[in-house]
């Protein structure tokens, strides 16, 4: 994993997601981006407005997680993306909630996730860290962790949650995580330099892809 330590590492992850996504466009390449919500919506922002000029007809898009409940509700992180603009013309775009019960959306996502990695030349997600040692929706010795499929739902402590899982990660090309802030020295430390089981912190999964840039503001790894 390539730690790059920036006095702004939002604007260094979207520049580099803007990059590797408009290369591989220039290429004829079909490319699948996974958003992160959350603490990652300013990547994904501002990674949105640097692909302004860049055809995206060959570039599909949706979330490595969702918070489950009715479609547009206060903690969908979808809307939260809708609400500041967010907009990427011509590109494919999946909206994971779809006014279905829990099970019916995690299978439609996970019907999506699979089509679509099979589809991409080139796949690359963006990813954070919670303090927890959770990444994308998959908290810590939740079932989500050794779950089989494309993505998997669970009842967190503080969300319904749907997340695409560990084996849609390790299917990727590349991954780029943004975890900034002096509270997660911790966790980012163990990430980096120990080797945990991924029940007790999920995010060790993202050492399975080929390529991993961690952005941070952190001095202390």
């Amino acid at each position: 994993m390539n730690t790059i330590v920036a006095d702004n590492p939002i604007l260094a992850s979207a520049e580099h997601l803007a990059r590797v996504i408009s290369t591989h466009l220039a290429a004829g390449e079909h490319v699948l981006w996974l958003l992160s919500g959350g603490s990652g919506s300013n990547v994904v922002l501002e990674t949105a407005k640097l692909l302004s000029s860049v055809n995206l007809q060959n570039l599909s898009v949706t979330l490595t997680d969702e918070r489950f409940g009715p479609v547009g509700h206060p903690d969908e992180n979808w809307q939260h993306f809708l609400d500041r603009d967010f907009i990427l013309p011509g590109a494919t775009l999946y909206r994971p909630l779809i006014a279905e019960d829990r099970h019916a959306t995690t299978e439609a996502f996970a019907t999506w996730i699979e089509a679509h990695l099979n589809a991409s030349d080139y796949a690359i997600g963006l990813f954070g860290i919670g303090g927890d040692g959770h990444t994308a929706g998959i908290k810590p010795h939740s079932t989500a962790v050794d779950a089989p499929t494309w993505a998997a739902d669970f009842t967190g402590d503080d969300f319904e949650r749907i997340t695409i899982t560990p084996r849609a990660i390790s299917q990727l090309d590349e991954a780029v995580i943004q975890a900034s802030g002096a509270d997660k020295t911790q966790t980012l430390n163990t990430l980096l330099h120990s080797v945990v089981d991924i029940n007790e912190q999920p995010a060790q999964i993202l050492k399975s892809v080929p390529v991993c840039a961690l952005y941070t503001d952190n001095k202390e790894l």
